[in-house]
């Protein structure tokens, strides 16, 4: 009995709780921009796809997503009220994302600035989780 008391408890500890997902969206105010990114998590950012597009480009970490240039995570921070992304392709840089967090009513509302070396820069605001 006191083994598997002692099974059952190292199964439950293995266990981790479900990551639930849901896409944040940039954008700059007329829509000529945006980076929308998929994150999960509970306690730490955790980012499993991104989108971005200015103009006709698109860039896209998976075809699942949409179509457009390939587009990795480069580096991520969630933490005293920001929220801070890079994507990256072979190395070089896409596009950062910068955003401040203050929390709402229901939730959080993010606001920032999203550079596209080359395209330019913008103020977005974001819908999410």
């Amino acid at each position: 009995m006191l083994r598997a008391s002692f099974i059952a408890l190292a199964l439950a500890g293995l266990a981790s709780p479900a990551n639930a997902t849901e896409w944040v969206n940039c954008t700059e105010p007329s829509g000529a921009a945006s980076f929308d990114f998929l994150a999960g998590g509970v306690d730490v950012l955790s980012i499993a796809a991104i989108t971005i597009s200015v103009g006709d480009k698109v860039w896209a970490s998976d075809v699942a997503n949409g179509p457009g240039d390939p587009v990795e995570l480069g580096q991520s921070f969630a933490g005293n009220g920001m929220i801070l992304v890079d994507a990256v392709h072979q190395g070089v840089l896409v596009a950062e994302l910068r955003l401040w967090q203050t929390p709402g009513a229901d939730l959080p509302i993010y606001g920032g600035t999203l550079a596209i070396p080359g395209f330019g820069a913008w103020s977005v605001s974001c819908s999410g989780p």
